[in-house]
């Protein structure tokens, strides 16, 4: 199964081929990507998980369908995947 760091690389290579303004505005997408991280961490929920994004960059790292949050926030860390 893959990771949530796989799932937030692909997802901000999947911003990154979609939308002008992250190459405009770098500083934007990191703080875009951190209330992501945050957000699957179950920290708090600032952002949204819809989108075409979103369901591309799940789909690219293995999953079926549009992913939930649920789904998402129950993805492996780095540091879980190696203790498996």
């Amino acid at each position: 199964m893959a990771t949530k760091q796989q799932f937030l690389d692909r997802y901000r290579q999947e911003l990154s081929e979609r939308y002008d303004w992250t190459k405009q505005a770098p500083g934007k997408l990191d703080r875009f990507m951190h209330s992501v991280a945050s957000t699957l961490s179950g920290s708090v929920a600032t952002w949204t998980h819809e989108g075409e994004a979103v369901t591309a960059a799940w789909r690219a790292i293995g999953g079926k369908g549009k992913p939930s949050l649920k789904t998402l926030r129950a993805l492996t860390t780095e540091e879980d995947a190696e203790h498996a």
